[in-house]
C-alpha cells in the first residue's frame, strides 16, 4: 500500500490537483498540504487521496499511474471486509449488542478509505504553535483501522485528559480507533480516541543533534474510516439503570456531512495558495 502511495504523490501538485475533493457528500479525490482542519486556527501539514466504495472519479487519468485504481479498489475490499470483524468484536465488546448489530448498517455503508503523505517538514515548523502532521482530534465515524510506517509521530489520549501517549508502529499490525457515532451509540461506554500525529519519538542524541532547520523524514499511513449506511440513525442504547443520555439520535450521513464540511475550506475548493515560511503551501484552514 505505501510503495502505492508514494507514487501517487509523488507526482506533480498540478497533476493531483486536478483530482482535488471538490464536493463534501462524496470527499474523493486528493487533498493539498493543510487543506483540511478540524481545531480552529490549526495547520495540519498533510496530503492524502480518498477513495471511496462507489464512486471514484478523481483517480489518475488513463495512462497516468495506470494500475493505482485497481489497486485501491482491492485494497478497499479487503478493509471493508476486515472492518466487518472489527465491528463484530466491538459488538461483543460492548457488552449490550449482538454481533451482528451493525449488519443492516454497514450493508449500504460507505467508508472512506484515506492514503495519506506526511512530507518532510522542519523540525522547527512542527515545534511552531498550531502546527502539527494532524492536528489533535477524534474521528467522526464508528471506528477507523490505520495502517502505519515505520516513522512514528502517532500519539493517542485515551481518556482526554491531554496526556497523549506515543502508538508505537508494530510491523504486521494496525491500529483500531473507536470513533464519536460509537461512543454516543454506547452511551460512552466506548470512548472515542484522541489522537494527533506530531514529531515522532527521537533519542536524545537525535534531540541534541536534529537543527531546528533540519527536516524530519517523510511519513505515510493509510486509514479506513468506518462510516455507517447513510440512512441509519444512531441511538444511543443505555444499560439497565443508565440515566437519559446526553446524546440525541443522529441521521449518520447528515453527521458525516456535517463534520466533513467543517473540516474542508473554501480555499481548497477554489484552489487558492497561501504563503507559510516563504513557501507556497495548497492549503484551507477553516474556522471552526
Amino acid at each position: 500500500m505505501f510503495s502505492w502511495s508514494k507514487k501517487y504523490f509523488d507526482r506533480p501538485l498540478e497533476a493531483k490537483m486536478k483530482e482535488k475533493v471538490v464536493s463534501t457528500q462524496t470527499a474523493q479525490g486528493y487533498t493539498a498540504d493543510g487543506a483540511e482542519s478540524s481545531l480552529k486556527g490549526a495547520i495540519s501539514h498533510k496530503e492524502c487521496y480518498e477513495h471511496g466504495r462507489f464512486v471514484n472519479n478523481n483517480c489518475p487519468p488513463p495512462g497516468e499511474l495506470d494500475g493505482f485504481k485497481s489497486f485501491v479498489d482491492s485494497f478497499y475490499a479487503k478493509c471493508f471486509n476486515l472492518c466487518k470483524h472489527v465491528l463484530r468484536a466491538l459488538a461483543v465488546i460492548e457488552g449490550n449488542m449482538d454481533p451482528d448489530f451493525f449488519t443492516e448498517a454497514m450493508r449500504d455503508a460507505n467508508p472512506q478509505l484515506r492514503l495519506l503523505h506526511y512530507m518532510g517538514i522542519q523540525r522547527k515548523t512542527l515545534e511552531a504553535e498550531g502546527h502539527w502532521r494532524i492536528n489533535p482530534h477524534c474521528d467522526y465515524g464508528l471506528c477507523t483501522i490505520l495502517f502505519q510506517d515505520q516513522v512514528g509521530g502517532l500519539e493517542v489520549d485515551p481518556d482526554h485528559t491531554g496526556k497523549f501517549l506515543p502508538a508505537t508502529p508494530v510491523r504486521g499490525t494496525c491500529v483500531i480507533n473507536v470513533a464519536d457515532l460509537l461512543q454516543r451509540l454506547s452511551n460512552n461506554r466506548l470512548k472515542s480516541t484522541r489522537h494527533r500525529v506530531t514529531l515522532p519519538q527521537m533519542t536524545e542524541e537525535q534531540k541534541r543533534t536534529l537543527e531546528p532547520d533540519d527536516y524530519l523524514p517523510a511519513r505515510y499511513s493509510t486509514a479506513f474510516f468506518v462510516h455507517p449506511s447513510p440512512l441509519t440513525t444512531i441511538t444511543p442504547i443505555l444499560l439497565d439503570g443508565e440515566p437519559t443520555s446526553e446524546y440525541k439520535p443522529v441521521n449518520a450521513g447528515e453527521w458525516r456531512e456535517g463534520v466533513t464540511r467543517r473540516n474542508y475550506t473554501a480555499a481548497h475548493l477554489h484552489n487558492k495558495q497561501i504563503v507559510d515560511e516563504g513557501k507556497p503551501l495548497n492549503s484551507q484552514i477553516k474556522a471552526l
